[in-house]
């Protein structure tokens, strides 16, 4: 649309009247005896094109442009209005608000919300439609009062512009209407639309008075709030982290295919973690060939069309039937040494080790779910200085600012063995898409992505099969991954210990992370450049992400029935104690304690491993600061105070050092390893973790 051209076109309709608009709109209009000047300029207005697919004089509008930029999970609902569905407002005042509506898809945001927003662009479709769609319902309902109280005839014969609406009627026939604080709100934003300077200026002649709904009769309660927790559990975290690059891990070594995440591989040797219910299958490359091949032909693709999919000298039989692919497959679960026995088995560990790929990419990516159902598979991964990116569709910024990572997201070893992995096991389905649903694509159909019920769906069954004791299902929502990313960003930034060794790797591409006190955040840390802040989306969930990390680490320090290990752990407790004991005799709870704190910034120094309660200098030099490592623990200092928050580093030192000892006597720095493995068992017993 020109902007201009449809301006001036808006600018005629004050030379018409309301009768005329309202003759026409009822085809109750003699166009013989019509004023033509005027008959002219509102079938200028009528024909004005609002999009592709829509005219001004439509009933139902719908912008596909905007639909096809927006993101994929966004209802189409929002990219449709249909004018018809508010049978009881008067067609003049359709009319006006028709006309209001374009403007606002026009002109930009700061002519309307004048001191809130500087914006030179106007608001998005998507945003602009459901906002008066609201407004639309509860002047469909004001005006259905009024015909009840009044009849139709005599509504639509003095109600034929906005301008007749007195503030009273209103308050009175709000009555009745019902509605939450936050559609509330977007009802009473229209209102900066109706009072802009330009609209009053095209549109009306008089001062349009629209109260708030809580000084009307209608009932407005409070929303309904989202009490789920934002991010995982710490051990939810590490232990899904883990065990998905375990499974991975594990999948691509059997299949001879080389696994760039080296602390994965290390890991299989010693897991720090019970994996429970899941169950990894001996998968060779014959296997899933011919299992790929059943498949494919069971969705009609003929053998030529699944050689794009397969490598035909893998196949376990050269007949090209489905039931020759099952009937070779069970002879050779039964002849082999593959612990599989049934071609379901098969299917249930391919859809595991997909869901570790999916769950690993989407939690280290940090992507919006709409940018997650678009990750293709079929896509080679780009290198930004040397760096591989996976490479998707950022739909939030478009036509605004550069957003962080833009349409590239840094990735980690192991997401590169995850999309590895997804895209051997996609073959299987014949689609191109990451998430995707785990059936094949018939032939000739076109595959798509699922959508943010499909995500938290995977994540749901897939949490179920590897921590079925730590997760609430409820917690699980398709943002949670990639708050709890920034989460675990903000964790890393105020100074607590890797939460898990892919985020090690993490670190090591965009920055390391300070070594520093338990301050707080930096708005502007140089380690990841505010990659925290961006991640976690608007400021008031970025302050509730930062500041829960802040009492986090508040409370890993100074609560008072924590578990501490050390010399001074008692000491430590009981001044705690004293502490808390004090501001609860004031009145204060424990909790309202750790929001003061983490407010005031208080801290021990954290040093990764464990905390130093007091100044330390090094023994080979007492000029310079103890830096901690090892010796921060309870059996090389006295100094040392070990919390609960230190156990994955702990753990760590446990599981590296023990596999250095386990290769005898002779192996290099077998003693210092022993000595390492001992006192991480003790702290680690000591914590309850061992």
């Amino acid at each position: 649309m020109r902007v201009e051209a449809v301006l001036d076109s808006i600018k005629k309709y004050k030379q018409l009247s309301t009768t005329l608009v309202r003759l026409y709109l009822d085809e109750h209009l003699d166009n013989l005896k019509a004023d033509a000047a005027a008959l002219s300029i509102l079938r200028e207005i009528m024909s004005l094109r609002v999009s592709s697919a829509s005219l001004f004089g439509d009933s139902t509008w719908y912008f596909p442009e905007a639909r096809e930029k927006a993101a994929k999970t966004l209802a189409s609902t929002r990219f449709t209005i249909d004018f018809d569905s508010y049978e009881s407002i008067p067609q003049p005042i359709i009319f006006q608000v028709k006309l209001v509506i374009l403007m606002a898809m026009l002109l930009p945001q700061s002519e309307f919300f004048i001191g809130k927003t500087k914006s030179n662009k106007p608001l998005k479709v998507q945003t602009i439609i459901p906002t008066f769609r609201s407004w639309l319902s509860y002047m469909d309902h004001v005006f259905s009062c009024m015909i009840h109280e009044f009849t139709s005839d005599v509504v639509n014969d003095n109600f034929q512009s906005l301008e007749a609406l007195k503030r009273s009627h209103f308050v009175e026939f709000s009555e009745g209407f019902q509605t939450s604080t936050d559609v509330a709100k977007r009802i009473e934003r229209v209102t900066s639309f109706f009072q802009s300077k330009r609209v009053h200026e095209l549109l009306f002649s008089k001062h349009l008075s629209f109260p708030k709904l809580s000084q009307t009769k209608a009932i407005v309660t409070d929303s309904i709030k989202d009490d789920r927790e934002k991010v995982l559990s710490d051990l939810v975290f590490e232990k899904a982290s883990a065990i998905s690059g375990y499974i991975i891990a594990d999948f691509l070594s059997k299949l001879g295919v080389e696994v760039g995440d080296k602390k994965s591989t290390d890991l299989m040797h010693d897991f720090p973690f019970d994996i429970g219910s899941v169950r990894l299958v001996d998968i060779d490359w014959a296997i899933l060939d011919t299992y790929t091949a059943m498949r494919l032909s069971k969705k009609h693709y003929s053998f030529d069309a699944t050689l794009y999919h397969i490598d035909p000298s893998n196949l376990l039989t050269k007949n090209h039937k489905d039931y020759h692919y099952a009937d070779a497959l069970r002879e050779y679960f039964s002849e082999s040494s593959a612990n599989i026995e049934t071609i379901g088995e098969l299917h249930s560990y391919l859809n595991l080790v997909y869901r570790s790929a999916a769950y690993m990419i989407g939690q280290y990516t940090g992507m919006r779910p709409s940018e997650l159902i678009e990750v293709r598979l079929d896509t080679n991964m780009e290198e930004s200085f040397g760096v591989p990116c996976i490479v998707s569709t950022v739909r939030k910024h478009q036509g605004s600012e550069r957003a962080l990572f833009d349409d590239k997201w840094v990735c980690i070893p192991a997401m590169v063995d995850a999309l590895n992995a997804a895209r051997i096991i996609s073959r299987t389905r014949a689609n191109p898409y990451l998430f995707s649903k785990a059936e094949t694509v018939p032939f000739g159909e076109e595959p798509s992505h699922l959508s943010q019920t499909g995500i938290k769906h995977i994540l749901q069954e897939y949490f179920k099969q590897i921590v079925p004791d730590e997760y609430d299902a409820d917690s699980l929502y398709p943002y949670v991954l990639r708050h709890t990313l920034a989460y675990q960003l903000f964790r890393a930034d105020l100074g607590l210990p890797f939460i898990s060794h892919q985020l090690k790797h993490f670190g090591n591409l965009v920055g390391a992370f300070s070594a520093a006190s338990n301050k707080g955040f930096s708005e502007v840390t140089l380690g990841y450049g505010e990659i925290g802040e961006k991640l976690s989306g608007t400021s008031n969930t970025r302050k509730s992400l930062r500041h829960k990390a802040e009492i986090d680490a508040v409370k890993a320090s100074y609560d008072p029935d924590a578990k501490y290990a050390g010399e001074n752990a008692e000491k430590h407790s009981q001044r705690m104690t004293k502490i808390f004991r004090g501001y609860q005799a004031a009145g204060h709870s424990k909790e309202e304690v750790f929001e003061a704190m983490a407010i005031q910034g208080m801290a021990i120094t954290n040093v990764g491993t464990g905390m130093c309660y007091g100044g330390k200098q090094e023994d080979f030099d007492e000029s310079l600061p103890c830096i901690g490592g090892l010796r921060c623990n309870p059996v090389r200092c006295k100094n040392a105070v070990v919390t609960q928050s230190h156990i994955p580093k702990w753990r760590e030192v446990y599981t590296e050092n023990l596999k250095i000892v386990e290769l005898g006597e002779g192996g290099a720095a077998y003693n210092q390893a022993l000595e390492a493995v001992n006192e991480a068992r003790m702290v680690l017993r000591s914590l309850g973790a061992l």
